[in-house]
């Protein structure tokens, strides 16, 4: 009798510790027309786990949709097609540690990703979406206090990133909203008329968010940039014509810092033409630097820097004609434009507002 006891509570320990490391694992794999998938994956019983899913679907208008309620998930998602492509990622419950992989490939357009990481702690998301017309890509990590190390790279256009040739993705939107501290964003367009925007926001400081658009060619490209909070860094590389380029950063403590490089196209400067570029600082210790068509070749291009309430530092170098550069700074900051070329303009003003 004592044995059977023992034997029983043994049993009962180990499905307690077997609970206690619960996994899901799903693999999904499609290959044909109107493909659609949909996961769920939550905890076992109450007791948190960690999920794992990986979906590949070969075809036209795929459609994979996954859920996953645990921390310590992974999502891969693999989509090729000549038709359109949708995938949704949710990673709830405190999404810590979790990670969610989206490739659209193939010569198909309209594609839309949107990954949701919620209550998440160094938690990554990469999206890439190659060769496409229309494609929409949108990323949300954090969730108030709680966002920290998060880590967000999107893609659309050139697979190779920011070096090689231009591959036909047009009318490209990506959208980044990441809450928290030590957050990282990355968005890298090649092509025209493409949109991009990252905002970092909640309780924030030392984020980092990077926008390149029209690698090596492109036009009319815009980008957008927003930070509340301290010690972030912001920087926008728009090689092509035609861009626009805003930066706003905005923290009561320690400097940001912020970059715009637009029409340098691979150093020989000949994509500058009608490029805008506007930041806004507030806070102290803040620096601005604004490069347009570094290297010869240019146009008329046009700079803004607004920096208040601290010790702030602006440059802005305009090599061309024609160039507009304009800098207001308030109590008690620093200013240097270097302009070359012809028929340019320079407005500074500087004290109290």
């Amino acid at each position: 009798m004592i044995k059977g006891l023992t034997a029983g509570i043994s049993l009962v320990a180990l499905a307690a510790a077997s609970s206690a490391f619960a996994q899901n694992s799903s693999t999904v794999t499609q290959d044909g027309s109107g493909n659609t998938a949909d996961v769920s994956q939550s905890d076992y019983f109450g007791t948190p786990g960690s999920s794992s899913s990986d979906i590949n679907q070969v075809g036209d208008n795929n459609d994979a949709d996954v859920v996953q309620t645990n921390a310590g998930n992974d999502s891969d998602i693999d989509q090729i097609a000549t038709g359109s492509n949708t995938a949704t990622v949710t990673q709830t419950a405190g999404a810590s540690n979790s990670s969610s992989t989206v490739l659209q490939d193939g010569t198909s357009d309209n594609n839309t990703a949107s990954v949701g990481q919620f209550s998440a702690n160094q938690a990554s998301s990469s999206v890439t979406q190659t060769d496409s017309l229309n494609g929409f890509a949108n990323v949300f990590q954090g969730g108030g206090a709680n966002g920290l190390m998060n880590s967000s790279t999107i893609v659309q256009g050139d697979s190779s990133s920011a070096a090689g040739t231009v591959t036909g993705a047009l009318n490209a939107q990506a959208f980044v909203n990441q809450e928290g501290d030590f957050n990282s964003s990355t968005i890298v367009q090649t092509g025209d008329f493409q949109i991009g925007q990252v905002n970092q926001f909640g309780v924030g400081s030392n984020n980092i968010a990077e926008i390149t658009q029209g690698a090596f060619g492109g036009a009319s490209n815009n980008a957008f940039i927003e930070q509340l909070g301290d010690s972030d860094t912001a920087e926008i590389a728009q090689s092509s014509s035609n861009g626009d380029a805003d930066i706003i950063q905005n923290g009561s403590g320690a400097g940001s810092f912020a970059l715009i490089d637009q029409g340098f196209n691979n150093g020989t400067g000949s994509g500058a033409d009608l490029n805008r570029a506007q930041t806004n600082q507030s806070g102290s210790g803040n620096f601005s630097a604004t490069r347009q068509n570094e290297l010869t070749a240019g146009g008329s291009n046009q700079a803004d820097n607004l920096q208040e309430n601290g010790d702030n530092t602006s440059l802005i170098t305009q090599e061309g004609s024609m160039h507009i550069a304009t800098v207001n700074q308030y109590d008690g900051s620093t200013s240097t434009v270097t302009q070359s070329g012809t028929s340019n303009t320079v407005t500074v003003t500087q004290g109290t507002p």
